[in-house]
Protein backbone atom coordinates (compact mmCIF):
# COMPACT_ATOMS: atom_id res chain seq x y z
CA UNK A 1 0.00 0.00 0.00
CA UNK A 2 0.92 3.50 -1.05
CA UNK A 3 0.40 6.07 1.96
CA UNK A 4 1.25 9.71 2.23
CA UNK A 5 1.29 10.80 5.58
CA UNK A 6 0.92 14.65 5.86
CA UNK A 7 1.44 16.80 8.85
CA UNK A 8 2.60 20.47 8.86
CA UNK A 9 5.59 19.49 11.15
CA UNK A 10 7.97 17.31 9.71
CA UNK A 11 10.66 16.92 12.57
CA UNK A 12 10.28 16.36 15.94
CA UNK A 13 8.25 18.83 17.71
CA UNK A 14 5.44 17.77 19.04
CA UNK A 15 3.03 14.66 20.56
CA UNK A 16 1.53 14.71 16.99
CA UNK A 17 5.36 14.72 15.44
CA UNK A 18 6.35 11.57 17.63
CA UNK A 19 3.27 9.88 16.54
CA UNK A 20 4.05 10.60 12.75
CA UNK A 21 7.60 9.76 13.13
CA UNK A 22 6.46 6.40 14.66
CA UNK A 23 4.02 5.20 12.13
CA UNK A 24 5.78 6.17 9.17
CA UNK A 25 8.67 3.55 10.96
CA UNK A 26 5.97 1.12 11.40
CA UNK A 27 4.51 1.22 8.21
CA UNK A 28 7.70 0.94 6.33
CA UNK A 29 8.48 -1.89 8.71
CA UNK A 30 5.57 -4.01 7.08
CA UNK A 31 6.67 -3.38 3.64
CA UNK A 32 4.37 -0.03 2.93
CA UNK A 33 5.74 2.74 0.41
CA UNK A 34 5.35 5.61 2.99
CA UNK A 35 5.89 9.28 1.98
CA UNK A 36 5.87 12.72 4.31
CA UNK A 37 4.72 15.76 3.42
CA UNK A 38 4.14 18.99 4.73
CA UNK A 39 6.23 22.45 5.57
CA UNK A 40 10.09 22.89 4.58
CA UNK A 41 10.77 23.75 8.39
CA UNK A 42 13.55 21.53 9.61
CA UNK A 43 12.12 18.88 7.55
CA UNK A 44 13.49 15.53 7.72
CA UNK A 45 13.26 14.71 3.70
CA UNK A 46 16.67 12.30 3.70
CA UNK A 47 14.78 9.45 5.00
CA UNK A 48 12.38 9.45 2.04
CA UNK A 49 14.98 8.74 -0.30
CA UNK A 50 12.80 11.34 -2.88
CA UNK A 51 14.99 14.31 -3.40
CA UNK A 52 12.48 15.70 -5.76
CA UNK A 53 10.04 16.20 -2.64
CA UNK A 54 12.03 19.13 -1.44
CA UNK A 55 11.19 21.30 -3.68
CA UNK A 56 7.23 20.52 -3.31
CA UNK A 57 7.31 21.32 0.16
CA UNK A 58 5.15 24.16 1.93
CA UNK A 59 6.75 27.65 2.90
CA UNK A 60 7.03 28.06 6.52
CA UNK A 61 4.84 30.84 7.76
CA UNK A 62 5.78 31.97 11.36
CA UNK A 63 2.55 32.92 12.91
CA UNK A 64 3.93 33.40 16.31
CA UNK A 65 4.73 36.92 15.61
CA UNK A 66 3.30 39.94 13.74
CA UNK A 67 5.73 40.65 10.46
CA UNK A 68 4.07 43.82 9.18
CA UNK A 69 0.70 43.91 7.42
CA UNK A 70 1.57 42.41 3.65
CA UNK A 71 3.28 39.48 5.34
CA UNK A 72 0.73 39.09 8.26
CA UNK A 73 -2.37 39.20 5.09
CA UNK A 74 -0.47 36.15 3.32
CA UNK A 75 -0.43 34.59 6.48
CA UNK A 76 -4.16 35.20 7.32
CA UNK A 77 -4.75 34.07 2.95
CA UNK A 78 -2.75 31.00 3.72
CA UNK A 79 -5.11 29.91 7.01
CA UNK A 80 -8.02 30.34 4.66
CA UNK A 81 -6.95 28.42 1.58
CA UNK A 82 -3.60 28.23 0.84
CA UNK A 83 -3.21 28.23 -3.20
CA UNK A 84 0.74 26.97 -2.67
CA UNK A 85 0.13 24.31 -0.52
CA UNK A 86 -2.83 22.60 -3.33
CA UNK A 87 -0.41 23.46 -6.07
CA UNK A 88 2.16 21.69 -4.66
CA UNK A 89 0.28 18.82 -2.69
CA UNK A 90 -1.16 17.94 -6.55
CA UNK A 91 2.25 17.70 -7.78
CA UNK A 92 2.98 15.25 -4.89
CA UNK A 93 -0.06 13.21 -5.46
CA UNK A 94 0.73 12.70 -9.69
CA UNK A 95 4.51 11.80 -8.39
CA UNK A 96 3.94 9.12 -5.19
CA UNK A 97 0.29 7.85 -6.22
CA UNK A 98 -0.71 7.21 -2.93
CA UNK A 99 -3.54 4.74 -2.30
CA UNK A 100 -4.26 6.69 1.13
CA UNK A 101 -4.05 10.12 2.81
CA UNK A 102 -3.44 10.17 6.82
CA UNK A 103 -3.25 14.11 7.61
CA UNK A 104 -2.60 15.17 10.78
CA UNK A 105 -2.38 18.82 11.79
CA UNK A 106 -2.98 20.65 8.37
CA UNK A 107 -4.65 23.70 9.66
CA UNK A 108 -2.86 27.68 9.15
CA UNK A 109 0.45 26.39 7.66
CA UNK A 110 -0.92 23.95 5.26
CA UNK A 111 -4.92 24.57 5.39
CA UNK A 112 -7.95 22.44 4.50
CA UNK A 113 -7.23 23.08 0.68
CA UNK A 114 -5.28 20.39 0.00
CA UNK A 115 -8.78 17.72 0.92
CA UNK A 116 -9.94 19.23 -1.82
CA UNK A 117 -7.00 18.27 -4.05
CA UNK A 118 -7.47 14.69 -2.78
CA UNK A 119 -11.02 14.69 -3.34
CA UNK A 120 -10.90 15.23 -7.18
CA UNK A 121 -7.87 12.60 -7.51
CA UNK A 122 -10.53 9.95 -5.54
CA UNK A 123 -7.67 9.25 -3.02
CA UNK A 124 -9.43 8.81 0.61
CA UNK A 125 -8.24 10.95 3.60
CA UNK A 126 -8.03 9.79 7.07
CA UNK A 127 -7.34 12.05 9.85
CA UNK A 128 -5.60 11.37 13.20
CA UNK A 129 -7.09 14.09 15.74
CA UNK A 130 -4.76 16.00 17.89
CA UNK A 131 -6.29 18.65 19.56
CA UNK A 132 -9.49 20.67 18.84
CA UNK A 133 -9.24 22.49 16.24
CA UNK A 134 -11.90 20.98 14.44
CA UNK A 135 -14.72 22.32 16.55
CA UNK A 136 -12.84 25.25 17.82
CA UNK A 137 -10.59 28.22 16.90
CA UNK A 138 -8.38 27.71 20.45
CA UNK A 139 -6.92 24.43 20.05
CA UNK A 140 -6.16 23.47 23.49
CA UNK A 141 -9.87 25.05 24.57
CA UNK A 142 -7.47 26.73 27.36
CA UNK A 143 -6.71 30.11 28.03
CA UNK A 144 -6.29 33.38 30.71
CA UNK A 145 -4.98 30.08 33.36
CA UNK A 146 -8.47 28.36 32.70
CA UNK A 147 -9.74 25.72 30.81
CA UNK A 148 -12.49 27.35 27.81
CA UNK A 149 -14.64 26.74 25.15
CA UNK A 150 -15.90 30.27 24.08
CA UNK A 151 -16.15 30.78 20.04
CA UNK A 152 -17.34 33.65 18.04
CA UNK A 153 -17.40 36.81 19.23
CA UNK A 154 -17.50 35.46 22.89
CA UNK A 155 -13.83 34.26 21.82
CA UNK A 156 -12.70 37.66 20.16
CA UNK A 157 -14.00 39.84 22.68
CA UNK A 158 -12.20 37.59 25.53
CA UNK A 159 -8.77 37.26 22.95
CA UNK A 160 -8.65 33.63 23.78
CA UNK A 161 -5.66 33.05 21.19
CA UNK A 162 -2.16 34.50 22.44
CA UNK A 163 -4.08 36.88 24.48
CA UNK A 164 -4.67 38.97 21.51
CA UNK A 165 -7.95 40.24 19.52
CA UNK A 166 -5.98 40.08 15.81
CA UNK A 167 -4.58 36.67 16.54
CA UNK A 168 -8.01 35.43 18.07
CA UNK A 169 -10.24 36.81 14.87
CA UNK A 170 -8.03 35.49 12.49
CA UNK A 171 -8.66 32.15 14.08
CA UNK A 172 -12.28 32.40 14.35
CA UNK A 173 -13.31 33.52 10.53
CA UNK A 174 -10.64 30.65 9.58
CA UNK A 175 -12.53 28.49 11.66
CA UNK A 176 -16.18 29.81 10.81
CA UNK A 177 -15.36 30.11 6.88
CA UNK A 178 -13.97 25.95 7.05
CA UNK A 179 -17.26 25.19 9.26
CA UNK A 180 -19.50 26.93 6.22
CA UNK A 181 -17.55 25.23 3.69
CA UNK A 182 -17.85 21.59 5.10
CA UNK A 183 -14.36 21.12 3.65
CA UNK A 184 -13.28 18.55 6.33
CA UNK A 185 -16.85 17.42 7.21
CA UNK A 186 -16.75 16.33 3.31
CA UNK A 187 -13.89 15.76 2.39
CA UNK A 188 -12.27 13.89 5.43
CA UNK A 189 -13.29 9.60 5.47
CA UNK A 190 -12.61 8.73 8.99
CA UNK A 191 -11.36 10.72 11.84
CA UNK A 192 -9.30 8.86 14.41
CA UNK A 193 -9.08 9.93 17.80
CA UNK A 194 -7.08 8.93 20.63
CA UNK A 195 -9.36 8.72 23.36
CA UNK A 196 -13.23 8.18 23.94
CA UNK A 197 -13.29 11.39 25.57
CA UNK A 198 -11.80 13.09 22.28
CA UNK A 199 -14.58 11.74 20.69
CA UNK A 200 -17.13 12.83 22.53
CA UNK A 201 -16.08 16.00 22.75
CA UNK A 202 -15.85 16.28 19.25
CA UNK A 203 -19.41 14.70 19.19
CA UNK A 204 -20.84 16.92 21.44
CA UNK A 205 -19.71 19.86 19.03
CA UNK A 206 -21.46 18.90 15.89
CA UNK A 207 -19.30 16.34 14.27
CA UNK A 208 -20.63 12.71 13.16
CA UNK A 209 -20.15 9.98 15.38
CA UNK A 210 -20.21 7.36 12.38
CA UNK A 211 -17.32 9.11 11.11
CA UNK A 212 -15.01 8.66 14.07
CA UNK A 213 -13.28 5.75 15.51
CA UNK A 214 -11.41 5.31 18.65
CA UNK A 215 -7.75 4.59 17.86
CA UNK A 216 -5.68 4.58 21.07
CA UNK A 217 -2.02 6.16 20.28
CA UNK A 218 1.15 3.33 20.10
CA UNK A 219 4.18 3.36 21.80
CA UNK A 220 6.86 1.09 21.70
CA UNK A 221 8.58 -0.60 24.36
CA UNK A 222 11.16 -2.14 23.45
CA UNK A 223 13.62 0.01 23.79
CA UNK A 224 13.03 1.20 26.99
CA UNK A 225 13.43 -0.11 30.48
CA UNK A 226 13.72 1.22 33.63
CA UNK A 227 17.14 -0.73 33.89
CA UNK A 228 18.61 2.04 31.70
CA UNK A 229 18.73 5.27 33.34
CA UNK A 230 20.45 8.79 33.14
CA UNK A 231 23.29 9.45 35.52
CA UNK A 232 21.54 11.96 38.04
CA UNK A 233 22.45 11.26 41.86
CA UNK A 234 20.81 12.20 44.72
CA UNK A 235 20.68 15.15 46.45
CA UNK A 236 22.32 15.95 49.59
CA UNK A 237 19.93 14.82 52.39
CA UNK A 238 17.81 12.71 50.61
CA UNK A 239 17.34 8.91 51.13
CA UNK A 240 19.59 6.68 49.10
CA UNK A 241 18.57 5.73 45.57
CA UNK A 242 15.65 8.62 45.67
CA UNK A 243 16.95 10.62 42.85
CA UNK A 244 14.87 13.14 40.74
CA UNK A 245 11.43 13.69 39.41
CA UNK A 246 11.05 14.47 36.02
CA UNK A 247 8.29 17.00 33.88
CA UNK A 248 9.24 16.53 30.01
CA UNK A 249 6.89 18.48 27.70
CA UNK A 250 6.33 21.78 26.24
CA UNK A 251 7.28 24.59 27.99
CA UNK A 252 3.76 26.54 27.67
CA UNK A 253 0.94 27.03 30.46
CA UNK A 254 -1.82 24.64 29.31
CA UNK A 255 1.16 22.36 30.60
CA UNK A 256 1.62 22.61 34.45
CA UNK A 257 5.44 23.81 33.97
CA UNK A 258 4.28 26.35 36.61
CA UNK A 259 2.44 24.32 38.74
CA UNK A 260 5.85 22.12 38.71
CA UNK A 261 8.28 24.91 40.04
CA UNK A 262 5.62 25.94 42.79
CA UNK A 263 6.42 22.29 43.61
CA UNK A 264 9.82 22.30 43.50
CA UNK A 265 9.24 25.39 45.70
CA UNK A 266 7.25 23.44 48.89
CA UNK A 267 9.39 20.36 48.36
CA UNK A 268 13.29 21.95 48.82
CA UNK A 269 14.76 18.66 49.16
CA UNK A 270 13.57 16.59 45.82
CA UNK A 271 15.09 17.44 43.00
CA UNK A 272 13.44 18.02 39.75
CA UNK A 273 14.51 17.89 36.12
CA UNK A 274 12.69 20.22 33.29
CA UNK A 275 13.26 18.47 29.91
CA UNK A 276 11.94 21.02 26.93
CA UNK A 277 11.50 23.94 25.38
CA UNK A 278 8.27 26.44 24.40
CA UNK A 279 7.47 29.88 24.43
CA UNK A 280 7.48 29.95 28.26
CA UNK A 281 11.42 28.71 28.59
CA UNK A 282 12.32 32.76 29.39
CA UNK A 283 10.11 32.83 31.73
CA UNK A 284 10.27 29.76 33.37
CA UNK A 285 14.23 30.42 33.55
CA UNK A 286 13.50 33.94 35.10
CA UNK A 287 11.24 32.33 38.04
CA UNK A 288 13.82 29.81 38.54
CA UNK A 289 16.61 32.32 39.47
CA UNK A 290 13.71 34.94 41.23
CA UNK A 291 12.76 32.39 43.67
CA UNK A 292 16.28 30.97 43.69
CA UNK A 293 15.29 27.03 42.77
CA UNK A 294 18.50 25.20 43.65
CA UNK A 295 16.33 22.17 43.59
CA UNK A 296 15.14 22.68 39.97
CA UNK A 297 17.59 22.08 36.38
CA UNK A 298 16.55 23.06 33.09
CA UNK A 299 17.68 20.63 30.64
CA UNK A 300 16.10 22.52 27.28
CA UNK A 301 15.42 20.28 24.72
CA UNK A 302 16.35 16.40 25.26
CA UNK A 303 17.17 14.82 22.02
CA UNK A 304 14.89 10.68 21.91
CA UNK A 305 17.79 8.34 23.03
CA UNK A 306 19.04 11.20 26.34
CA UNK A 307 15.32 12.06 27.26
CA UNK A 308 14.94 7.72 27.63
CA UNK A 309 17.68 7.56 29.63
CA UNK A 310 16.07 10.52 31.73
CA UNK A 311 12.77 9.14 31.40
CA UNK A 312 14.57 5.46 32.79
CA UNK A 313 16.24 7.19 35.84
CA UNK A 314 12.99 9.44 37.17
CA UNK A 315 11.37 8.44 40.26
CA UNK A 316 8.21 9.51 39.40
CA UNK A 317 6.99 11.52 36.03
CA UNK A 318 4.91 14.62 36.52
CA UNK A 319 2.23 15.50 34.06
CA UNK A 320 0.40 18.41 35.51
CA UNK A 321 -1.50 19.43 32.37
CA UNK A 322 -4.03 22.62 32.77
CA UNK A 323 -5.75 21.48 29.47
CA UNK A 324 -7.99 18.58 28.49
CA UNK A 325 -4.87 16.86 26.74
CA UNK A 326 -6.40 14.18 24.13
CA UNK A 327 -3.37 11.78 24.87
CA UNK A 328 -0.35 12.86 26.31
CA UNK A 329 3.24 10.85 25.24
CA UNK A 330 4.58 12.18 28.07
CA UNK A 331 2.35 9.90 30.12
CA UNK A 332 2.53 6.27 27.38
CA UNK A 333 6.35 6.87 27.37
CA UNK A 334 6.81 7.00 31.11
CA UNK A 335 4.82 3.90 31.36
CA UNK A 336 6.42 2.03 29.04
CA UNK A 337 9.57 2.53 31.08
CA UNK A 338 7.88 0.95 34.06
CA UNK A 339 7.30 4.54 35.77
CA UNK A 340 4.96 5.91 37.69
CA UNK A 341 3.02 9.25 36.44
CA UNK A 342 1.33 12.04 39.12
CA UNK A 343 -0.91 13.70 36.51
CA UNK A 344 -3.64 16.14 36.12
CA UNK A 345 -7.24 14.26 36.00
CA UNK A 346 -7.71 15.91 32.53
CA UNK A 347 -8.57 15.38 29.19
CA UNK A 348 -7.96 11.96 28.37
CA UNK A 349 -5.24 11.15 30.63
CA UNK A 350 -7.70 9.12 33.12
CA UNK A 351 -8.27 6.65 30.24
CA UNK A 352 -4.62 5.82 30.46
CA UNK A 353 -3.97 5.77 34.20
CA UNK A 354 -5.94 3.71 36.83
CA UNK A 355 -5.48 5.87 39.97
CA UNK A 356 -3.28 4.03 42.13
CA UNK A 357 -2.78 0.86 40.15
CA UNK A 358 -1.17 1.97 36.88
CA UNK A 359 -0.19 5.95 37.88
CA UNK A 360 -1.68 8.42 40.18
CA UNK A 361 -4.45 10.68 39.39
CA UNK A 362 -4.49 14.26 41.50
CA UNK A 363 -6.86 17.35 42.01
CA UNK A 364 -4.94 20.43 42.36
CA UNK A 365 -4.75 20.68 45.88
CA UNK A 366 -3.25 17.12 46.36
CA UNK A 367 0.17 17.57 44.50
CA UNK A 368 1.87 18.05 47.13
CA UNK A 369 0.20 15.30 49.61
CA UNK A 370 0.40 12.59 46.65
CA UNK A 371 4.29 13.58 45.72
CA UNK A 372 5.21 13.13 49.81
CA UNK A 373 3.13 10.00 49.70
CA UNK A 374 4.72 8.02 46.76
CA UNK A 375 8.20 9.17 46.40
CA UNK A 376 9.85 7.16 49.11
CA UNK A 377 7.49 4.37 48.96
CA UNK A 378 10.08 1.72 47.13
CA UNK A 379 7.47 -0.97 47.03
CA UNK A 380 4.54 0.78 45.74
CA UNK A 381 6.46 2.79 43.45
CA UNK A 382 8.11 -0.94 42.04
CA UNK A 383 4.38 -2.22 41.70
CA UNK A 384 2.31 0.59 39.94
CA UNK A 385 5.19 0.96 37.56
CA UNK A 386 4.89 -2.69 36.56
CA UNK A 387 1.35 -2.22 36.25
CA UNK A 388 1.74 0.87 33.97
CA UNK A 389 4.09 -1.39 31.64
CA UNK A 390 1.82 -4.30 31.26
CA UNK A 391 -1.00 -1.85 30.75
CA UNK A 392 0.68 -0.14 27.56
CA UNK A 393 1.39 -3.08 26.49
CA UNK A 394 -1.58 -4.45 26.16
CA UNK A 395 -3.97 -1.91 25.05
CA UNK A 396 -0.97 0.79 23.08
CA UNK A 397 0.78 -2.15 21.57
CA UNK A 398 2.03 -1.17 18.23
CA UNK A 399 1.37 -3.91 16.35
CA UNK A 400 -2.25 -3.86 17.47
CA UNK A 401 -2.82 0.21 16.02
CA UNK A 402 -1.01 -1.15 13.11
CA UNK A 403 -3.60 -3.39 12.31
CA UNK A 404 -6.73 -1.14 13.47
CA UNK A 405 -5.19 1.30 11.33
CA UNK A 406 -4.80 -0.57 8.14
CA UNK A 407 -7.99 -1.59 8.49
CA UNK A 408 -9.66 1.61 8.52
CA UNK A 409 -7.10 2.17 5.51
CA UNK A 410 -8.72 -0.55 3.69
CA UNK A 411 -12.05 -0.02 4.88
CA UNK A 412 -11.81 4.17 3.45
CA UNK A 413 -10.55 2.84 0.15
CA UNK A 414 -13.29 0.21 -0.48
CA UNK A 415 -15.78 2.97 0.20
CA UNK A 416 -14.84 5.71 -2.56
Amino acid sequence: MRILQVHKYLYPRDGASTYLFGIVELLKQHGHDVMMWGTGENAECRMQNAEWLEDLLVEHLNFDRREGFLRDFKKFGRMIWSFEAARKFEEVLLRFKPDVIHAHNIYHHISPSILKVAARHKIPVVMTVHDYHLINPNYVLYDHGVVCERSGVAAIMHRCIKNSYTATGADVIETGIHKLMGVYRKHVAEYLAPTNFVRSTLVEHGMYANQIKVVPLPVDISSRSSSRSARIHPRQGEPKGSHYILFAGRLAQEKGVYAVLELAKRLPKIQFLIAGTGPEIENVELRIKNVELSNVELLGFVEKGKLQALIAGARLILVPSLWHEPSPYAVLEAQAAGKPVIASSMGGIPELIEDGKTGFLVKPDMWVDTIQKVFYDEALLKRVGIAARTYVKRVHNPEKHYEKLIKVYEEVMEKL
